[in-house]
């Protein structure tokens, strides 16, 4: 049993700098565990109440930072791990856009842990939640939050480096 979260993050950019050689667009989007493993405890507490509240606390660390985009994607919180493994319960919760703490803090309030962890084939479709950059420089930064290992026999650190 895991006895701590694991917080894994990488950076991919677009290419090309804008003619003023502004400061980029940085984006992040948070991955977010919620699958039935999340039910376990952790220092006395369920491990979607700790993952939460640490996301939580950072996401109010972001507010109000210029040319920044927040975004969070989901997984393991649609499908029954009961009924089946569904290795494609992963979902765009919150799409990125500016001033989105208050939106994925209101969408983490609303998590229930129940289904597998698909980390590869969450982080693939991960990469197509990045929007063509509108300022031609962005910085793109994924960070997963996660207390389970891939259980769909993919492989997220392939995945990663075919993003970055």
């Amino acid at each position: 049993m895991y006895k701590f979260l694991l917080f894994f993050a990488f950076a991919f950019s677009s290419l090309g700098l804008t003619a003023q050689q502004e400061e980029p667009l940085t984006r992040i989007l948070f991955i977010f565990d919620a699958s039935n493993s999340m039910n376990g405890v952790w220092e006395d507490k369920p491990k979607i109440n700790v993952a939460t509240k640490l996301l939580s606390q950072a996401l109010d660390s972001l507010r109000g930072v210029e040319n920044l985009q927040l975004g969070m994607r989901v997984y393991g919180h649609e499908k029954n791990y009961l009924h089946g493994q569904d290795c494609d319960d992963t979902k765009l919760m919150v799409p990125l856009g500016y001033r989105n703490v208050d939106n994925i803090k209101s969408s983490l309030k609303s998590l229930k842990p129940k289904g597998t962890t698909p980390i590869a084939a969450t982080l693939e479709k991960a990469g197509g939640d990045f929007p063509k950059c509108p300022t031609g420089d962005c910085r793109n930064i994924i960070i997963l939050i996660t207390d389970g290992i891939e259980e769909c026999n993919g492989d997220p650190c392939a995945v990663s480096m075919a993003l970055q």
